[in-house]
């Protein structure tokens, strides 16, 4: 099995959820635009799961992709379960239970599942014969 230095992706979902955050911030123009309604300690979850996810992609370490990718899928949860209530601890709303739900749902897709690489030379699944083994059996 060919293995690369770095688990791609979840080096991408990681890098996605980083760069997310850039769409919180006002355009400072007439009209406020904003994607992500995501303030507080939701964003402070969003940079901190999704730099735990850069760090796993880096160093191929499985166990922290998943805690990132439950992270995330735990924080969607919590501001779903929030949703129009006078509390709400990650001062998000729907765009945020989106955005957190589907990279932690995303990075725990691509940690759990079983990858397999392709190569060049596919093992062959019958055993090698030599013309000597082929004599052995007929005799």
């Amino acid at each position: 099995m060919t293995r690369t230095r770095f688990d791609l992706p979840v080096l991408t979902l990681g890098g996605a959820a980083l760069l997310s955050s850039v769409f919180t911030f006002s355009s400072g123009g007439p009209a406020p635009v904003e994607f992500i309604h995501i303030r507080g300690a939701g964003l402070a979850l969003l940079l901190i799961f999704g730099a735990a996810a850069v760090a796993a992609g880096i160093t191929r370490l499985r166990l922290l992709a998943i805690i990132a990718g439950a992270g995330l899928v735990l924080a969607a949860v919590l501001q779903l379960v929030q949703a129009d209530q006078n509390v709400n601890w990650l001062s998000g709303d729907a765009s945020t239970v989106a955005l957190m739900g589907g990279l932690g749902i995303g990075l725990l897709a691509v940690t759990l599942t079983r990858r397999h690489s392709i190569s060049a030379h596919p093992v062959s699944t019958t055993q090698d014969r030599t013309p000597d083994d082929e004599s052995d059996r007929s005799a």
